[in-house]
């Protein structure tokens, strides 16, 4: 075993301390090996000693978790959430939380329904989805830092006179060389103060990003739903490992070299209820617990590459993985007493390895390597790891205010034990009342389905098998009985209608205890015809949840964020980050929903114009939390900066009363033109009714025409085919006609036809003509 440096200082100065005489190296070294051989050895009884009584408080921790009931209580909520019952435990071969085999039951009686209907996980997951919404919004976070108030600061904002030294009592001058009031400084520490807690809330905001905070508070509020307790451990010491490969080169040649540098950084986890032992004596304040275990499972492999490290016991380390594997159960309770026993594992199988966080002796961690110079009392608040119950490593509790790194959630609080109440437990009688009237059901209808047959004495089948199918043949032994009066149906009566009023009477004991309604489901059910009255039961709903978000407040994020800063404070270099903070838990500040907080906002809106109000309201952050309501993405500061000076360089705008009578005379214009707009379209509307008039009166016209020249042929008993003939032949002679007239070589042609009208006689030249 490698001797501690802390314990070879001690014996090296003891060993060489002034006033002794000095002796030979043989002396000396036989000696020294004595020497080291006897504390070794004691050193080793320490560590004995320390495991042994812890050991006693662990045994003490188990047994009364143990025999509180709530390990049962969890395997119930479990099977619930699964949607199994009774019968499924039958149907095991043991039965793990007695290690007991349950007892069998015959096949011999009726065949019942086994169909079950689960409503815990849709309401657990309900649960869990509607609470981490509220809890773990993903366009901010659920805490923030607050300055604490310092009254010397409240009251200079409000001095007037001038500031002045304290040892020359001259007065202050700023960089202008005019006199600082009071006022003046007190409102910049108040800047200064706002600006190092806006620096300390972004790191430890990376801080908690880096650990995945939110996705690990969803698997704790699942713990809580489901088993009415969820647990978050932070912050942890973790060493954050980083590769890199740098360059290095000499006169000739370069290679590239491996870099590995450890970071050590805080980070918080969720921890499953079923690993976490707490103080009994704490009962229903975790706060109050002297110590806490916590239960993990390490391989073999993993527990080697512990051995050599820092803070590690390679020694006890080597002793442990000679062993084999050692798993604490609770015996069957006998006598009301749980007894604690050891369960082998197969050599080669992982080690559980119990984390203790707790108050140890001094003398013990010194023994174990820990520097406890600093420490004023007996006992300091520390952490041992133990495999097997061998202690393999001690380090102090990280942070100098001794707070035990664990922080519990209850969904419904418990008297007397620190473990709560999940939906699963909520709903696990309605699940049951539910169950059995739907398998009454299925039972009914089975039942239902066909009718029983009464078949007398003296009629047998004649295949010898008593089925009933279809064209079966049957016979009777009696000739004398009638056949018809051997044969009896009875019809058995359907339940259904009052077997399913009790299905929704339990469905709506369901919505009442467990305070999720089926809106919340999604399912439409009965909803309410108005928006109000929706936004009411609503807002109804979110009371248990808003009690829930307050007690998540207090229980994990005021605690857990504390830790975080008490950390920064301690470990942080950067001092411009320091400073005296609280943590301001916002969880409730998300409860409401968005659209009704937007429409609260805009009323907020109208009051902008009032001067005395408007002062009294930072319309930035106003705006920004409508934006979010709303799911607008707001500029940054920086942009917005920007947009301040562009509008800055525009001209400026114009006179009021100048601005009134342009949209005045524009107004005008805009009037005058819809008037002459609507002239010239009534003007058109007049001219197309016009055209459409005459077109019309055409048409009339020409069917007059047509019907008159009916009505003459018909008359004149001449047919209209006989006209165009005739029309025709008279067309041709005066074409020919007029060919005859024309033509020189030939000599004028006597008149063919008649003409219609004989022309005027004409007068000799130099006479007039008088008829």
């Amino acid at each position: 075993m490698a001797m501690p440096e802390e314990m070879n200082r001690r014996y090296r100065e003891k060993l060489y301390s002034e006033g002794e005489e000095r002796l030979p190296d043989e002396v000396i070294d036989d000696t020294s090996e004595e020497e080291a051989a006897s504390e070794k050895a004691k050193e080793l009884k320490i560590i004995q000693d320390l495991a042994a009584s812890l050991v006693v408080k662990r045994n003490t921790a188990v047994t009364a978790r143990a025999s509180c009931g709530i390990e049962q209580i969890w395997r119930e909520d479990e099977l619930a959430f699964e949607g199994m019952d009774e019968s499924y435990l039958r149907t095991r071969m043991i039965d793990y939380a007695t290690q007991t085999a349950p007892a069998r039951q015959s096949n011999k009686g009726p065949k019942r329904s086994q169909v079950i209907i689960n409503i815990v996980r849709p309401k657990c997951e309900t649960a869990e989805g509607r609470f981490s919404d509220i809890q773990l919004p993903t366009d901010g976070k659920n805490w923030g830092l607050l300055v604490t108030p310092k009254p010397e600061i409240a009251d200079g904002m409000k001095d007037e006179r001038p500031a002045v030294m304290k040892q020359t009592r001259e007065p202050v001058l700023g960089p202008d060389g005019q006199p600082v009031k009071i006022k003046q400084i007190a409102k910049s520490e108040k800047e200064v103060a706002e600006d190092k807690m806006s620096k300390m809330e972004t790191v430890i905001d990376d801080q908690l990003t880096e650990c995945s905070y939110n996705g690990e508070s969803r698997k704790a509020i699942q713990n809580a739903v489901r088993l009415g307790t969820g647990i978050m451990k932070g912050p942890m010491v973790v060493k954050d490992v980083k590769k890199s490969w740098t360059k290095q080169s000499d006169d000739q040649t370069s290679v590239r070299v491996l870099k590995v540098t450890e970071d050590e950084r805080p980070a918080s986890r969720s921890v499953d209820p079923w690993d976490v032992f707490p103080d009994p004596e704490c009962r229903d304040e975790i706060k109050r617990a002297a110590y806490i275990w916590e239960r993990r499972t390490i391989t073999p492999r993993e527990l080697r590459d512990l051995a050599g490290i820092e803070t590690y016991l390679s020694d006890q380390i080597e002793e442990v993985l000679r062993e084999e594997p050692a798993k604490i159960i609770v015996a069957t309770p006998k006598e009301n007493e749980y007894l604690v026993r050891y369960s082998l594992g197969i050599k080669g199988s992982s080690y559980e390895l119990w984390e203790y966080n707790g108050d140890v002796n001094k003398t013990d961690l010194e023994a174990m390597g820990c520097d406890c110079s600093q420490g004023l009392f007996p006992s300091i608040s520390a952490c041992v790891v133990m495999v097997n119950d061998r202690p393999i490593k001690a380090t102090l509790n990280p942070l100098d205010t001794g707070d035990l790194p664990y922080d519990f959630f209850c969904w419904t609080k418990r008297a007397g034990v620190p473990w709560g109440i999940g939906v699963a437990r909520e709903l696990m009688w309605t699940q049951r009342v539910l169950i059995a009237a739907w398998r009454a059901m299925m039972d009914n209808a089975g039942d239902s389905a066909g009718a029983n047959m009464v078949v007398g004495a003296s009629v047998e089948p004649m295949d010898g098998k008593w089925e009933i199918t279809g064209k079966k043949l049957w016979k009777s032994t009696d000739e004398n009985l009638r056949i018809d009066r051997q044969f009896g149906l009875f019809q058995l009566t359907n339940n259904q209608v009052e077997l399913q009023n009790v299905i929704e009477l339990a469905l709506r004991f369901a919505d009442m205890e467990s305070q999720l309604p089926m809106l919340f489901t999604g399912e439409k059910g009965e909803l309410p015809e108005t928006l109000g009255a929706t936004n009411i039961i609503v807002d109804s709903s979110n009371v248990a949840l808003r009690t829930r978000v307050k007690l998540w407040d207090d229980s994990i994020t005021r605690p857990h964020i504390t830790r975080y800063y008490d950390w920064n404070m301690q470990y942080n270099e950067d001092d411009s980050i320091k400073g005296d903070y609280k943590v301001d838990p916002r969880g409730t500040s998300f409860l409401l929903e968005r659209e009704q907080q937007a429409e609260e906002l805009k009323n907020v809106l109208s009051i902008r114009a009032d001067p005395e109000l408007s002062d009294m309201i930072d319309w930035e952050k106003t705006m920004r939390k409508l934006g979010q309501a709303k799911k607008i993405d707001l500029l940054t500061e920086d942009a917005i900066a920007e947009k301040i000076e562009e509008r800055k360089k525009q001209p400026p705008p114009m006179d009021p009363q100048m601005e009134t009578a342009k949209v005045r005379v524009e107004g005008e214009l805009r009037k005058a033109e819809m008037v002459q707009n609507a002239d010239m379209a009534a003007l058109e509307f007049k001219a197309q009714q016009a055209e459409l008039d005459r077109a019309h009166e055409t048409q009339i016209k020409l069917m007059d025409r047509d019907i008159k020249a009916m009505e003459l042929s018909q008359t004149s008993g001449i047919a209209l085919d006989k006209i165009k003939a005739e029309l025709t032949i008279v067309a041709q002679k005066l074409k020919t006609q007029i060919m005859m007239s024309r033509d020189k070589n030939l000599k004028p042609s006597p008149q063919l036809i008649e003409p219609i009208a004989e022309p005027a006689p004409k007068a000799d030249v130099g006479y007039a003509y008088t008829q």
